[in-house]
């Protein structure tokens, strides 16, 4: 049969072997979660800013419209009326336009090796 020195250095190889792979596994899967949780960080702050210039933008809508038809309420029902069509939109279309996508480029980060 084989030499005794022989297979203890080959099952020391083995666990070597599997205690590298092991650690290379916690290693790319730290990398992809620190990459996808950075993107999220800065994908909720951009999104707050971009809420609030859109909250200051529609007031400010809001009241230009009112001044140029003369009362001081249709401005308001003007740009409501505007958000509430693009949330229909976005309710009938939400699969394809913010699921789907969504989803797609999730799956890519995980994935991904950069």
């Amino acid at each position: 049969m084989g030499q005794p020195g022989k297979i203890e250095e080959l099952t020391d190889n083995l666990k070597s072997y599997a205690s590298t792979n092991f650690e290379l596994f916690k290693l790319e899967a730290t990398e992809r979660a620190s990459v996808i949780g950075s993107e999220s960080v800065s994908f909720v702050a951009i999104s707050a800013v971009a809420a609030l210039f859109v909250v200051f933008i529609s007031i400010g809508a809001g009241f230009y419209i009112s001044a140029r038809m003369g009362d001081t309420y249709s401005g308001f029902l003007i740009v409501a009326g505007f958000y509430l069509f693009l949330t229909l939109v976005l309710l009938i279309g939400k699969k394809k336009l913010i699921e789907h996508p969504l989803r797609d480029k999730i799956i890519r980060k995980v994935f991904s090796k950069n």
